[in-house]
């Protein structure tokens, strides 16, 4: 049978139709599903664009913008049209123009960039900002630039308060040791080429420890400031000065010809200084010691300029208040004296190389030795006899004070114990204590285990307290001087008039007797009869008559003190008219000589 060939025709054409109406129906859902993907693609970007916390636009090829998002019209307070069209280094600090230029021109080049400039804001601050540069890539071909931004200007405040918490002391906002030392070597680094000279001098404030310990730790903090002040304005705007530790302040000079220039700012720091300051509605100055040393002479190395520092400061300190010393190269045979000297003292109490030694104390009124104060003496077996001027303050910086207080606590009971036993029973001992050994809990237990040790009562015991042990904590103080009056001990101030109290509290301490110092006893004579020494002990003498106080005068060395003394009232007097200090077995023997010398002579 034969098949119309119209009608086969149709039908085959029937069937492309239907094929391609299939194919094009195909397509379109494909275009659609392209479409939506475009779209959703578009949104997306849109959304990453424009709800970026960052600040984002986009620039031509020209450096113009072409698009920014709302983070960065929002920060920089500029409405979208102004920014559009708009050159993108209008918004860039002036300075900075031709640098983000380079990093524009690497990006177009394919080259994505970040760098940190300042952009303007509308209100015409400046914002510190960390700028990426991407390109913007179309058919394998950079038709323009992303900007994204990030504002690091609180990044940057953060760093800047990190390193002043690094580099500076929170108290008197001075650079510290940390920025000292960093600087110092730099210094040195530079000076390596020039070959200029620097100077170090360290800078501490006289007994600054005096202080703290009278009136507290928050006026030691209002003198320190004090003196970061002065000091601030002496110095030169290229030197540096630090707060090094403590009361410790340090100063690098930064070119130097002579030693006439260091020594010129010495003497500005002692002008500075003497602008006085009130504590506690009194006004006072302070003093400094310094040591310095010198690039290159003393030394290349920033370790060893300041170690030569600080020994010209410890020498300088022996000297007194005041003083400055230039390192010396004999410095450093003192400074491994000391160091042997501390070795030797860690172990003295030990090996028994400690001895108290016994001065008299002098009745005025029945000339008769009254009792003994016992101080301390090292008698090492190489040495020889080490003056306590030497090894008393060093103990008390490394922390043994407590150990030869307590030595000589105890031994001076059982000493005096022994002296009772032999028939003086009229003589009592006084006995030096610390800050460190008053403020202890323990003290009050110490000194009555110390009592029933030696078997000794307590009124024949005198404790010799200084101004500044009482007035850290007066409160505290009156509370454990109550417990040593219970137990029957006698108390006393000892070096009255040397530190920085105020008289009102005298009436408070619960006290039996006052220690005149010596500086006001030195210069006592008939040739002085109206000075102001004299005015002050007859004041002191007068006043402790009207609290019940005994008075006694320490470093009496001549008859006219004396008889002075006895004219103005004072109760004892101790010192080398009378005796120096000595040994017990001595001391026994000096106790039989005088009592024999004076029956003989009644």
């Amino acid at each position: 049978m034969k098949t119309n060939p119209t009608i086969a025709g149709y039908i085959k054409e029937s069937d492309e139709l239907l094929a391609l109406s299939h194919l094009i129906q195909m397509n379109t859902k494909e275009m659609e599903e392209l479409t939506s993907n475009l779209l959703e693609s578009e949104q997306r970007y849109k959304s990453l664009f424009d709800h970026n916390p960052d600040m984002i636009y986009s620039m031509d090829m020209k450096g113009y913008i072409t698009s920014v998002n709302h983070a960065l019209v929002q920060t920089l307070g500029f409405s979208k049209e102004d920014m559009l069209s708009a050159h993108a280094l209008k918004f860039v600090s002036e300075e900075d123009h031709k640098r983000v230029i380079e990093h524009f021109r690497l990006a177009v080049y394919d080259k994505p960039q970040t760098f940190v400039t300042s952009i303007k804001r509308k209100d015409g601050s400046q914002l510190l900002s960390s700028i990426t540069n991407i390109p913007i890539v179309v058919n394998q071909k950079v038709v323009g630039v992303y900007g994204i931004g990030k504002n690091i200007t609180w990044q940057l405040k953060a760093e800047e308060e990190i390193e002043q918490l690094a580099f500076h002391d929170s108290l008197t906002g001075l650079p510290n040791r940390s920025m000292f030392e960093k600087r110092l070597r730099e210094l040195i680094a530079e000076s390596d080429h020039s070959r200029s000279k620097l100077a170090v001098m360290f800078i501490d404030i006289d007994q600054f420890k005096i202080i703290n310990e009278s009136f507290g730790h928050h006026i030691g903090d209002v003198v320190l400031k004090h003196v970061g002040k002065q000091l601030r304005q002496v110095i030169n705007s290229q030197d540096l000065l630090c707060r090094f530790a403590g009361d410790l302040f340090t100063l690098i000079l930064t070119s130097i010809d002579k030693p006439d220039d260091v020594i010129d700012t010495a003497n500005r720091i002692t002008e500075a200084l003497k602008m006085p300051i009130y504590l506690d509605g009194q006004e006072y100055t302070v003093s400094t010691s310094i040591g310095i040393s010198i690039y290159p002479n003393d030394s290349t190395s920033a370790d060893v300029l300041i170690k030569n520092a600080d020994t010209a400061l410890h020498k300088a300190k022996e000297k007194g208040r005041g003083k400055r010393e230039f390192f010396t190269g004999e410095m450093n045979a003192f400074t491994l004296e000391r160091l042997k000297l501390e070795g030797y003292l860690r172990k003295a109490v030990q090996k028994g190389e400690l001895e108290p030694y016994f001065q008299p104390q002098f009745c005025l009124k029945t000339e008769r030795v009254i009792g003994f104060e016992a101080l301390i003496r090292w008698n090492h077996p190489e040495l020889g006899l080490i003056s306590p001027i030497q090894f008393v303050p060093l103990a008390e910086e490394i922390g043994l004070i407590d150990e030869i207080g307590r030595f000589v606590l105890f031994e001076s009971c059982k000493q005096l114990k022994k002296w009772h036993d032999g028939g003086a029973t009229h003589l009592s001992i006084s006995v030096n204590v610390s800050g460190r050994q008053f403020q202890r809990l323990s003290f009050v237990y110490e000194v009555k285990e110390a009592l029933e040790e030696a078997g000794l009562s307590a009124e024949y015991l005198h404790l010799e307290l200084t101004e500044s042990t009482m007035i850290k904590n007066v409160q505290y103080s009156i509370s454990i001087m109550r417990e040593l009056r219970e137990l029957g001990v006698q108390l006393s101030i000892d070096d009255f008039g040397t530190g920085y109290s105020s008289l009102s509290y005298l009436k408070d301490f619960p006290v039996d007797s006052l220690k005149i110092d010596q500086s006001f006893i030195r210069h006592l004579s008939d040739d002085y009869f109206n000075t102001s020494d004299a005015a002050i002990i007859k004041a002191i003498i007068m006043m402790c008559e009207g609290l019940s106080l005994s008075t006694v005068a320490e470093g009496v060395e001549t008859f006219e003190q004396m008889k002075l003394l006895r004219e103005y009232g004072c109760h004892m007097a101790q010192g080398y008219i009378i005796s120096k200090p000595m040994p017990a077995y001595d001391a026994e023997q000096f106790i039989t000589n005088f009592y024999t010398v004076k029956n003989s002579t009644s």
